[in-house]
């Protein structure tokens, strides 16, 4: 399934940790999956971190090739790249909400963004599957933000 040199089999926390590859491939993944960042612009101009542009354009090529994201064209701008999640980028959302969790509990993080998805990933297996849904809805169907869980518009603003 992804394009790593390193088998499951091998260890499969190895064969993740080779697959996310670094700090930027996860804050992509969370701008795109929580903040609905979806354009090369909005990640970049939008992201916290501070990331480059030439950083940016190599982790999502990474992440593209891996199998994490696929692009959609922006029909009103063919030359505008839209970044969706596949279902292996949906199914680590929940290991982006423990490792936000973690370290709210162990280093003070602020609250910006735990506060809004904390009844998501508190240990109710419902509110998680309702967001992971959304998630689908919106990087797999093309479905709009306002029509799918109010969160996600929430985040998004």
């Amino acid at each position: 399934m992804f394009a790593s040199g390193l088998l499951a089999e091998d260890c499969p926390i190895g064969f993740t940790a080779d697959i996310i590859g670094d700090k930027w491939a996860i804050i992509i993944l969370r701008d795109i999956a929580l903040l609905s960042r979806r354009t090369f612009n909005q990640l970049r101009v939008k992201n916290v971190e501070g990331i480059s542009s030439a950083t940016l354009a190599k982790r999502l090529k990474r992440l593209e090739d891996v199998g994490l994201l696929s692009i959609r064209h922006d029909p009103g701008h063919l030359q505008k790249k839209i970044y969706c999640l596949t279902e292996p980028a949906i199914q680590f959302v929940p290991i982006i909400f423990a490792l936000g969790y973690w370290a709210r509990m162990h280093s003070g993080a602020t609250d910006w963004l735990n506060t809004p998805i904390a009844p998501f990933y508190q240990g109710d297996d419902h509110n998680m599957a309702v967001f992971l849904e959304g998630l689908r809805q919106i990087h797999l169907e093309g479905t709009p933000l306002n029509e799918v869980h109010p969160i996600f518009g929430q985040l998004a603003s």
